[in-house]
């Protein structure tokens, strides 16, 4: 009887328990049916499909892309869902029905074309709103400095579409924004300087438009950055030193611009930098010394097309998590330093180190690597004909395609360096391009 009287109280609590957990999860219908003819005239305005939100069921339970809150319409989503046929003929952006969605906290139109100019709705009537989603959606105009009032937006996401005119300052008030993308449009003027101000940012896209001017050393007081990508415009300038203090910052992309001036020191201070992409631009001088041994977490390094010179520290052999380096079309010269012993290659790395002006014997083997480029130096000796995961056209090795006997003559004479030729070149025939076509195949498939 003991036992019996024990167990009561524990199946009590099991029933408790049960009939709570089936209350939780069952489907809470809407309860405003002013919230109901809202997605009824977004549905009607948008031209959608009656199969995704059919109109004699309840939206909170039933309908593609709709979530609810006690009732109350907080997620829509639109983003992969299809139109009518007269909705696909006459697409608008129309979404006025918004409005009487007061509790509305996300939106996402992602690859929903919507041609037209955002509406101010968002910015200044829609004051709970978090996510704000309308990449590839067509959309024309500018960016309305409305959002600016959206005080709670913490992703707003415009990438791909056709905006223009200046970024408007006012964004730099969105206090709790964590990822700003206007990647892929027709901005032009430069970045508003108060971005620094967005102390919660944590990915920062603003590439592929017609940005101009300097980039503002203020971005370097957002402590959060983990993604900045700004490459593709029109920058100038040099990079800001200040950037050493963005030390969660994970991606960084400054590429196709034409900053100038050398690589700071302090970058060695980016302990958790995992891509550095900065190639084609107008960077000169010598690279940190240290840089590669204390930037351990890289996995991609392009700083190709630039006129950086002087020697490279052999330490970007070994980092263990590399997957591509690029310093390809620079002024690099000296001897090509030899992987350390105490450290292997960095395991299906690919390394393109052509055109430059690296000189003397291959003290390595090629083999070890999974893809090499040391074309277009100056390079001699002897390398093997069987090294398929390499291309070493134009140097002057002994063997076929190489650099003719007097330019690689002159360029050691130059120098004041022997230049053994007891081999001469066998042929000078044009560069081959199969070696470069094997690096953009393996480059491309790396950087996804």
């Amino acid at each position: 009887m003991g036992a019996q009287r024990n167990v009561l109280p524990i199946l009590f609590l099991a029933l408790i328990s049960f009939l709570t957990q089936s209350v939780l999860t069952q489907p809470v219908t809407i309860n405003s049916q002013t919230e109901r003819r809202a997605l009824l005239d977004l549905r009607s305005s948008l031209g959608l499909r009656g199969k995704d939100w059919p109109i004699k069921t309840d939206p909170c339970t039933t309908w593609t892309g709709i979530r609810c809150q006690n009732g109350t319409v907080t997620n829509i989503t639109v983003s992969g869902l299809r139109r009518t046929r007269i909705g696909r003929l006459y697409p608008r952006f129309n979404v006025e029905s918004l409005l009487n969605l007061t509790r509305l906290i996300s939106f996402n139109a992602s690859g929903f074309p919507l041609p037209g100019s955002i509406p101010d709705l968002f910015g200044n009537r829609l004051v709970h709103l978090e996510v704000l989603d309308l990449r590839s959606c067509n959309i024309s105009g500018s960016i309305p400095s409305s959002l600016g009032n959206s005080s709670r937006l913490s992703s707003l996401y415009l990438s791909n579409n056709n905006l223009a005119g200046s970024i408007p300052s006012v964004l730099g008030e969105l206090k709790n924004l964590k990822s700003l993308d206007l990647s892929i449009n027709s901005l032009t003027g430069s970045i508003p300087l108060s971005f620094g101000s967005l102390i919660n940012i944590e990915e920062l896209q603003l590439s592929s438009n017609y940005l101009s001017g300097s980039i503002p050393p203020s971005l370097s007081s957002l402590k959060a950055l983990k993604v900045l990508n700004v490459s593709d415009n029109n920058l100038s300038g040099s990079i800001p030193v200040q950037f050493s203090n963005l030390s969660k910052l994970l991606e960084l992309d400054l590429s196709k611009n034409s900053l100038y001036g050398s690589l700071p020191v302090e970058f060695t201070m980016l302990k958790s930098l995992q891509k550095m992409i900065i190639e084609n631009n107008e960077l000169e001088g010598r690279l940190p010394v240290d840089l590669f041994s204390n930037l351990v977490e890289l996995q991609v390094v392009d700083l190709s097309g630039n006129k950086l010179d002087g020697d490279v520290n052999g330490s970007f052999w070994s980092m263990p998590n590399l997957t591509v380096f690029d310093v390809s079309n620079n002024n690099f010269s000296g001897h090509l330093p030899a992987p350390s012993s105490n450290h292997s290659v960095a395991p299906g790395a690919v390394f393109n180190l052509s055109n430059n002006l690296f000189y003397g014997t291959l003290d390595f083997s090629l083999r070890m690597f999974k893809f090499i480029d040391v074309s277009g130096n100056y390079l001699q000796g002897i390398v093997n004909d069987d090294e398929r995961n390499a291309s070493v056209n134009m140097n002057c090795f002994q063997r076929p395609n190489q650099r003719s006997l007097d330019d690689c003559r002159t360029f050691y004479n130059e120098r004041g360096l022997r230049f053994d030729n007891s081999g001469a070149p066998p042929s000078t025939a044009a560069k081959s391009s199969s070696g470069s076509r094997r690096w953009i195949f393996i480059l491309a498939g790396v950087l996804g």
